[in-house]
């Protein structure tokens, strides 16, 4: 079946769209809103416009896929990935992560705004000029990932090490308070200051 008679049958009957495989697939503006996705992998698979607000993802994966400037307001994910994917521009403000695995991909612009990662790493990607403000990180792992320009106002960062991670130009609060305890570099460090209008020399 295809995703999309998949999708209507799952919407006109309020089921999930479970134990699937979807390869080269593309959709274009729907309203996915408040559906249930269930051990599904999106392979080659693109989005364009589409809404997935209050969705929920259980063991999904995106992968070579593409769900840029879509909506996901309100989701929950669980146990889910994204492996050489793009979200560039997508917008996930109070979702909830659980066990997310971001690899290779592109997040360029998204919008995290007011979002919990519980146990989530991202590894080898770009959350460039992405907003992570008011988020709650526990447990959460960054690694070789490029976050210049990111905001993360009132994102307390403590226990995460960025010390493999470029951070050049995030957004802080004036005081720099959500770098408490987090791990940096002292090359990281000298930039930082720079922020307080200190010159290290």
């Amino acid at each position: 079946m295809m995703l999309s008679e998949m999708i209507a049958a799952a919407l006109a009957g309020d089921m999930p769209v479970e134990e699937a495989l979807f390869e080269n697939e593309e959709v274009a503006e729907l309203d996915l809103s408040a559906l249930r996705f269930d051990s599904v992998r999106f392979v080659k698979c693109r989005f364009i416009r589409c809404e997935f607000n209050a969705a929920r993802f259980n063991s999904v994966s995106f992968e070579n896929s593409d769900i840029s400037n879509c909506r996901f307001r309100d989701s929950f994910w669980r146990k889910s990935s994204f492996r050489d994917s793009k979200a560039v521009g997508s917008v996930f403000t109070r979702a909830l992560f659980k066990e997310i695995s971001i690899a290779g991909s592109n997040f360029r612009y998204a919008n995290f705004g007011e979002t919990l990662w519980d146990g989530c790493k991202v590894e080898a990607s770009s959350l460039r000029e992405a907003v992570l403000s008011d988020v709650k990180f526990r447990r959460a792992r960054f690694r070789g990932t490029d976050l210049t320009a990111a905001e993360f106002f009132k994102s307390p960062l403590k226990g995460i090490d960025l010390s493999d991670c470029i951070i050049d130009g995030i957004a802080l609060s004036d005081s720099l308070y959500e770098l408490r305890g987090a791990k940096v570099t002292a090359a990281q460090a000298v930039e930082l200051a720079k922020l307080l209008g200190l010159t290290v020399v």
